[in-house]
């Protein structure tokens, strides 16, 4: 038999669904984004055997009241501790979350470690290298949750009541939330739950997130994807039942040593690497000539045209590793000319690349920009110029340009502060307090279609690449440079060129 009450704190009120019995562990069950309590019946029906069950509608979702404005994943994170402490529970709490609801239970038990018992983390969110709403929208398509009907229909309901304007509120919160940032000092006994075909929540990821646990477990359940708990409640039931009572479910997740810190001798070695290669590629427009080669214009018409944007002081024979990689991959390939050593300033720049790309009809497939350095932020102002006057009701942009986003390497998003050691102006403007750069910083509505990849150490951007709202890749290749030779940045560069691709999804 299920009890109904509410939780209030300010204008933030809670639906508590309670079942079970009192005198048993206390499992608290937080939904994902636009769910609610009944997402969670069949395994809350299957944990009520087991003890009290607290199944929660948040702020905003199932049948709670949408409050003045969503909270960031740390503050949703404090409001659950205050209710778990305003229970005052006698016995020991169990928090489960699913989906964005990891977010927010990984936040309590890192801010209110002795508030926390154990911890279940099932499909946990948001793969860093997919923080963009657009890649998750692929892979819940993808996600064969879609196939169950119970799910669809479940789901339809709670989106529904939760609506759009609450939902996308609250999933911008959810995108821009760092859970590998928390988890590391989660305490408590940790169990990570993942169905075996989940498309949101891979297994790489859940098995790193368990990784970096101080006392995390895995597990998977077979034949299920991202709705594992609604259609295999007692199994999922099971595993949590038996986590909460100590019992050492699933499996430990090898940890991946971590490379120590690169001496000053080995950052000495990358820094003179990165020069002999720059040095290198500078003097091969000799041998490669100004025009690029011929076959960078064939192509598979249903992939994208890419446009490489070079650097500052550099030609577009500077990327040409890089274009050569793209081009084999069947993209046909394009360059910007009349840059010179591309030491005009971002805006100017950003104009004539708008005017550039006006004077050639976009394939039916679009385009994509695949830019170094400073060219990545030519890039993200020619989108943020372009998402304004698509406001402005000036659409036709779209029509000529085709943007589907850009691919940036080695971009200084927020500046580098070595800038102030060169006197050239075109370099000092790359200042973290330089107009340009904290305009751009500023417009993060561009983000999500930013794929942003950079390497393990960067000797021109000391605070490196990483970009909030962007799908951020990472590869183990050192320099600033060099980076563009690198087969491990050409198949990360490829593959964020598939992921805006696939969303086809225009800037303007």
């Amino acid at each position: 038999m299920s009890r109904t009450r509410e939780f209030r704190l300010g204008d933030r009120v809670t639906v508590i669904t309670e079942s079970g019995e009192a005198d048993a562990p206390v499992f608290v069950l937080v939904h994902g984004i636009g769910m609610g309590h009944r997402y969670w019946s069949e395994l809350a029906d299957a944990l009520a055997r087991h003890g009290r069950v607290l199944a929660l509608d948040l702020p905003g979702f199932g049948a709670a009241p949408e409050p003045d404005r969503p909270q960031t994943m740390s503050e949703s994170g404090a409001y659950l501790a205050e209710l778990i402490e305003a229970e005052r529970f006698s016995a020991p709490v169990v928090l489960v979350g699913h989906s964005m609801g990891t977010q927010i239970v990984a936040e309590t038990a890192a801010q209110r470690p002795e508030l926390v018992s154990s911890v279940v983390l099932i499909a946990p969110t948001v793969n860093p290298r997919e923080r963009s709403a657009f890649v998750q929208a692929i892979r819940l398509v993808a996600d064969p949750s879609l196939l169950r009907p119970r799910v669809v229909a479940l789901g339809i309901q709670s989106y529904l009541q939760a609506g759009p304007r609450w939902y996308f509120r609250k999933l911008r919160q959810m995108l821009d939330h760092r859970l590998e940032l928390v988890l590391p000092d989660v305490a408590a006994p940790t169990l990570v739950i993942r169905g075996e075909h989940d498309r949101l929540a891979p297994k790489p990821w859940a098995e790193q997130v368990t990784r970096m646990l101080p006392n995390g477990r895995y597990a998977e359940v077979p034949n299920r994807g991202h709705e594992t708990m609604v259609t295999a409640g007692d199994r999922v039931a099971d595993l949590v039942a038996r986590h909460a009572r100590g019992e050492a479910v699933g499996r430990e997740v090898a940890r991946v040593s971590q490379p120590e810190p690169p001496s000053r001798i080995e950052r000495a070695w990358w820094w003179a690497g990165d020069y002999v290669y720059a040095g290198w590629r500078q003097a091969a427009v000799l041998v490669d000539g100004w025009h690029p080669p011929e076959r960078w214009r064939h192509a598979d018409p249903s992939l994208p045209e890419v446009v490489l944007l070079p650097g500052i002081y550099e030609h577009w024979s500077f990327m040409r590793p890089l274009g050569d990689a793209l081009s084999v991959a069947g993209h046909r390939v394009r360059v910007v000319h009349g840059m010179g050593t591309n030491r005009r300033g971002v805006a100017d720049t950003a104009r004539r690349l708008e005017r550039a790309l006006a004077k050639v009809p976009a394939p039916n497939a679009g385009r994509v920009i695949v830019a170094h350095s400073k060219g990545g932020l030519i890039a993200k102002h020619l989108m943020v110029a372009e998402a304004e006057a698509g406001r402005d009701g000036e659409p036709a942009a779209e029509g000529r340009r085709g943007l589907l986003g850009v691919v940036a390497v080695c971009t200084p998003f927020a500046g580098s502060r070595l800038a102030r050691l060169i006197v050239d102006p075109s370099v000092r403007a790359l200042l973290p307090s330089d107009e340009t750069i904290v305009m751009l910083g500023r417009a993060a509505s561009v983000n999500a279609c930013i794929v942003s990849v950079f390497g393990r150490f960067d000797p021109h951007i000391p605070d490196g690449s990483m970009l909030d709202g962007a799908t951020n890749i990472r590869v183990p290749v050192p320099g600033h440079f060099r980076i563009l030779g690198s087969g491990e940045t050409h198949r990360a560069v490829i593959e964020g060129v598939g992921l805006l691709a696939t969303a086809d999804r225009r800037v303007s």
